[in-house]
């Protein structure tokens, strides 16, 4: 692939990142103006389709399983090895420090609005489990200071389990596509098979934001890193612009009706087929426009590389990790307007100016250091070089 198209389609997944990061956005500046942030009014269509911005979350465990399985995948039809120690430094650069940096942050920001609306804050002795991604294992923790915090610690804990995994598809799938991929779906029957026991015997909400509970969400981005690596060792030509197109109306279209149905759902908690899968067909739909972004071509696509969309994924992580104690922080002083169009406009330039600032100032120095090979690394391949020159 040559270097402007490999530029076009990573700024495509920056530009597909940013819809989940805005999407999420949106639904927490409604969620903070409503009058009790803990029981919000769903009572007409605005409020019941922005309540299906949920799915934002969705969305960016999907990319998460694309992005981070695609070595892995790679490897095992390669019949190669994945460096794991590289891989584990760059998953730290990439969300511990700036993680720590909007932790303190958000104490600054709210610790003195404790009995605020919306606010709900551990006490002091629990702040060591925020600092490694323990919060989703406590019910004093749970969804407390910066509550979207708790899909951070699924990341880690998928992070954690990805090189076994990818040992284990290593192990019993090298060289075969249609063995990793059943070995995928394994994956997903794991899933659902404990979905279907939290539902039987009524684990608490902690449970359903387990990893086991969404392995069929990060499975799904898994596959296209499957299909996305088969078709680059064949040396496949990009999808025609017609199949593009297909995937990502067909996509978007699974994701919207997902949205529709847990939205007119009378009472989604207590239906089995939703406490089961869940917002898999979302997962499904959003596998299909990232299959669009990273194998496809042609107008249906063109718009995910626009650079101001791209601009704003790229410092989507900072979007995500700040926008709730700004909201709190706002709401908490009197800032926040109330009515939902006028909120979004005064807070979205503020998240994004803090959300620029943790990028360019630590996000990315970082980064580009644990990317960089350290010395004992250049001097042990500048050794290799010179005996392989000196080797008759």
């Amino acid at each position: 692939m040559a270097s402007s198209e490999r530029k076009t389609r990573t700024a495509g997944l920056d530009g597909l990142r940013a819809i989940a990061a805005l999407s999420v956005l949106c639904l927490h500046v409604w969620l903070y103006g409503q009058p009790d942030p803990d029981s919000p009014t769903r009572s007409g269509l605005l409020d019941r389709a922005v309540f299906e911005l949920r799915l934002g979350l969705v969305f960016f465990f999907v990319l998460s399983g694309y992005l981070l399985y695609r070595a892995f995948a790679g490897a095992a039809l390669r019949r190669s090895a994945v460096d794991v120690r590289r891989y584990a430094r760059r998953r730290v650069a990439r969300i511990v420090p700036a993680y720590y940096l909007a932790l303190a942050g958000t104490i600054a920001l709210i610790w003195g609005l404790r009995g605020s609306p919306g606010v709900r804050l551990p006490d002091a002795a629990q702040l060591p489990l925020f600092l490694v991604f323990g919060q989703n294992y406590s019910s004093e923790t749970f969804f407390t200071l910066n509550p979207v915090t708790w899909t951070l610690c699924l990341e880690a804990a998928f992070y954690v389990a990805l090189p076994l995994i990818g040992l284990a598809a290593y192990r019993f799938a090298r060289g075969r596509a249609r063995a990793q991929a059943a070995f995928l779906g394994a994956i997903v029957l794991l899933g659902l098979g404990y979905l279907a026991l939290r539902y039987e015997l009524g684990w608490s909400a902690m449970a359903g934001k387990a990893l086991p509970a969404y392995l069929p969400v990060f499975a799904a981005g898994m596959f296209v890193a499957l299909w996305a690596e088969r078709r680059r060792l064949r040396e496949a030509p990009p999808l025609s612009a017609a199949a593009t197109a297909a995937l990502v109306v067909g996509g978007f279209g699974l994701a919207i009706a997902d949205g529709v149905w847990h939205a007119v759902a009378r009472t989604p908690a207590g239906d089995p087929l939703i406490s089961i899968l869940g917002d898999i067909p979302a997962a499904a739909g959003f596998a299909a426009v990232v299959a669009a972004a990273v194998l496809g071509r042609g107008p249906a696509i063109a718009w995910m590389s626009f650079r101001p969309l791209a601009w704003v994924g790229l410092v989507s992580y900072g979007v995500y990790l700040w926008h709730v104690p700004l909201l709190l922080f706002a709401r908490g002083h009197g800032f926040l307007p109330s009515s939902f169009v006028p909120a979004l406009l005064t807070t979205l330039p503020v998240v994004l100016l803090v959300s620029a600032g943790s990028w360019y100032l630590v996000e990315r120095p970082l980064i580009a250091r644990a990317n960089r090979p350290s010395a004992r690394r250049a001097k042990r391949r500048g050794s290799a070089r010179l005996e392989a020159h000196a080797a008759p």
